[in-house]
């Protein structure tokens, strides 16, 4: 069974590094010459924000790696205030995948990057989005493991949608919700990796109860509307390792009920089958 992780609620201030690898590009062909130049840093300044801020009250179980592509779309000015707009995809760098179609944010050109408890229209997008991601990967070390960052992530969403700076944050929080409560899918996750745990530790009997719950919850996730994209990413992440798991558990129900649900890679699980 994998440590308890204890989580931190919203910190003030950037903190100690605390194992998260942060990939950031920031596209800015759409701005013109001034504000692309304005926003030539911004990758860095992202990327440094991200991984030098303290996301839970302990380590990390381990190093853990959010990606962004952020994509500036306009830019206008209002005053002293200096304001874009854009897109996002962001990630894990494996299962978890997420597109945010509209944003806008105030940024001038030098103010650090900082963590606060009152709403940003920049450093909040950062915080939800990566808030989400670790929260998702907790999620696979403890059963709901990664509730309160998720929490964290939320309440950012509800202040987004209080904030003049409001584009986009009421999907963002319905998004959030729909993540958060839906058990099927979260548990899904966990007993995928303690089934694993367990098989390679030699519980062969515990591991095959929980790759039963695994499937069993597979099979409601895949069918919710809510969570159907987000079991997709997972098992186009996952089929082969899952497929081959399988393959060493030697027991077909398994795999039959896989390529049921798993239409997609259905090619792949008939050449394991094949070599049964």
């Amino acid at each position: 069974m994998k440590n308890t992780i204890f989580l931190l609620m919203l910190l003030p201030t950037i903190m100690v590094a605390q194992g998260v690898t942060a990939e950031i590009k920031v596209d800015t062909k759409n701005l013109d010459e001034i504000p692309r130049q304005a926003t030539s840093d911004l990758a860095n300044d992202i990327q440094y924000y991200i991984e030098n801020t303290q996301w839970t009250f302990d380590d990390l179980p381990t190093e853990f790696t959010i990606q962004a592509t952020i994509y500036l779309d306009t830019y206008t000015e209002s005053g002293y205030q200096k304001i874009y707009t854009g897109k996002a995809f962001w990630g894990n760098g494996d299962d978890q995948k997420y597109f945010d179609k509209s944003w806008q944010f105030a940024f001038n050109q030098g103010e650090p990057l900082t963590r606060s408890r009152s709403f940003n229209s920049l450093t909040s997008f950062l915080d939800f989005w990566t808030l989400t991601i670790l929260g998702g990967d907790l999620d696979t070390w403890n059963e709901f493991g990664g509730s309160q960052l998720y929490t964290e992530a939320r309440q950012v969403a509800r202040d987004g949608t209080k904030d003049p700076f409001s584009i986009g944050w009421k999907e963002r929080l319905e998004d959030i919700e729909k993540l958060s409560r839906n058990q099927n899918y979260r548990k899904m996750k966990f007993a995928y990796y303690e089934a694993i745990d367990r098989w390679d530790s030699g519980q062969k009997e515990d591991a095959k109860k929980t790759l039963e719950n695994f499937m069993r919850n597979l099979e409601i996730s895949i069918k919710n509307q809510d969570t159907r994209i987000l079991t997709q990413n997972f098992l186009k992440a996952k089929y082969q390792e899952l497929g081959d798991f399988l393959w060493e558990v030697k027991d077909l129900s398994f795999l039959q009920r896989l390529m049921h649900v798993d239409d997609e890679h259905r090619e792949y699980y008939e050449d394991i089958l094949a070599d049964w």
